[in-house]
């Protein structure tokens, strides 16, 4: 699991981390993201991607507003995907963030890392503009 203090409110950092139409500003490797379907609010509930040269995989994604999490599963069939999810929680140096990844099927031992710290970084640069 990766963990990081974030200096932007957890309000902020979840909503930046479930806007997917930005995804492709921070995470590394992205090169294809499709919302499939989308929830009353407008959220991604399922997505198909392509990373790098070889992932190609559709997740399915659940919402946990009072708690600031989301979690996401493979969609029926995909062999490539990956479950997982990321935690929002308020802390006095604003947002203490959790990504943590079930399996690495397909992907490098750093990927949840390497995710992590893009996120990190994104949140970081943000706050300085």
């Amino acid at each position: 699991m990766f963990e990081a203090e974030l200096p932007a409110s957890a309000e902020v950092c979840f909503s930046e981390f479930i806007d997917l139409k930005r995804a492709r500003l921070w995470l590394p490797g992205l090169k294809k993201l499709q919302v499939v379907r989308s929830d009353a609010q407008g959220r991604p509930l399922e997505v198909s991607y392509e990373f790098g040269d070889i992932l190609s995989y559709a997740l399915v994604y659940a919402y946990d507003d009072v708690a600031m999490r989301v979690r996401w599963v493979p969609s029926v069939g995909v062999r490539d995907g990956v479950s997982g999810f990321a935690a929002f929680a308020k802390s006095d140096r604003g947002c203490h963030f959790r990504y943590s990844l079930e399996s690495f099927r397909g992907r490098s031992q750093t990927h949840e890392q390497d995710v992590g710290l893009a996120f990190e970084r994104w949140i970081r640069s943000r706050a300085t503009t």
